[in-house]
C-alpha cells in the first residue's frame, strides 16, 4: 500500500511543463511590454540584418540554438526562423 502511494506522488511530479506562447502582437500574452518589443514588430518577416538596429540589450535566437534561461524584462529576444527571417520579437 505504501509503495502504491509512493510511486503515485512520483508520478505526479512528471506533469507537463506549459509555457506561454507569444501572441500575435509579439509579447508573452500575461506579461507587460517591459523592453518595447511592440514597437519593432514592423522587422518581423525581414531579415537578421534588419535587427542590428535592434537596442540593446538584445539577442538572436535561431532554430536549434541554445538559449539560457534567464529572464531580462529589458532585454528583446529576436527569433529567427530556419531562413534567418525575424518571426517574433519578444521580451526575455
Amino acid at each position: 500500500m505504501k509503495y502504491s502511494v509512493l510511486a503515485g506522488l512520483l508520478l505526479a511530479g512528471c506533469g507537463a511543463v506549459t509555457t506561454q506562447a507569444p501572441t500575435a502582437g509579439g509579447t508573452a500574452a500575461a506579461g507587460p511590454d517591459t523592453c518595447n518589443a511592440a514597437a519593432h514588430q514592423g522587422l518581423i518577416g525581414m531579415d537578421a540584418a534588419s535587427s542590428l538596429a535592434l537596442p540593446e540589450p538584445k539577442r538572436l535566437v535561431a532554430p536549434n540554438d541554445a538559449v539560457t534561461t534567464d529572464f531580462n524584462a529589458a532585454r528583446l529576444n529576436v527569433q529567427l526562423n530556419d531562413t534567418d527571417n525575424i518571426s517574433a520579437i519578444t521580451c526575455g
